[in-house]
């Protein structure tokens, strides 16, 4: 056992069952495990230049450890929980890189969300590592992942994870 810090879920594992069954009709789906994937937290702080001067926009980004993948998310509540290790999925982005990555995103965020490509005054603040819970579900023809936190599904090979 370890202790990690973790994102705290929204859905339980029993609950993720239950989406995925209502969305294949398979009663017989079953949870074969979960996964504990570690991201890089950064909260970025940023400034856009306007007509008006310059607008401050605060966001957190996540870059997944595992791929080196970067997002923007929503606030989020975390814990301590002590978890098997074996669960964890190792890190293979170190912080250096995960910088860089968040970087990129935030500045590829604001430009969409802004719709401009005006350059953009970011600063990145580490946060250190954070964990997010993934729920595995098998049903009779498929596997699927379950994001703990939103719900989200993500389809997998069926010899995947």
């Amino acid at each position: 056992m370890t202790e990690v810090v973790v994102i705290r879920a929204a859905l339980t594992s029993t609950e993720a069952l239950c989406v995925v069954a209502s969305l294949t009709g398979d009663v017989e789906a079953r949870v074969e495990k979960d996964v504990i994937f570690p991201y890089h937290c950064f909260e970025a702080r940023c400034a856009v230049p306007t007509l008006a001067g310059r607008k401050k926009l605060d966001m957190i980004c996540l870059v997944d450890a595992v791929n080196g993948i970067g997002a923007t998310a929503d606030e989020f509540q975390l814990k301590r929980e002590r978890i098997d290790v074996e669960k964890v999925l190792a890190t293979e982005i170190d912080a250096d890189e995960a910088l860089e990555v968040a970087r990129s995103t935030v500045t590829h965020r604001l430009g969409r969300k802004l719709r401009t490509i005006s350059s953009f005054d970011v600063e990145l603040f580490p946060r250190g590592l954070v964990h997010k819970r993934f729920w595995i579900v098998r049903s009779s023809e498929a596997r699927i992942m379950v994001d703990s936190t939103n719900g989200s599904l993500h389809p997998l090979k069926l010899r995947a994870a």
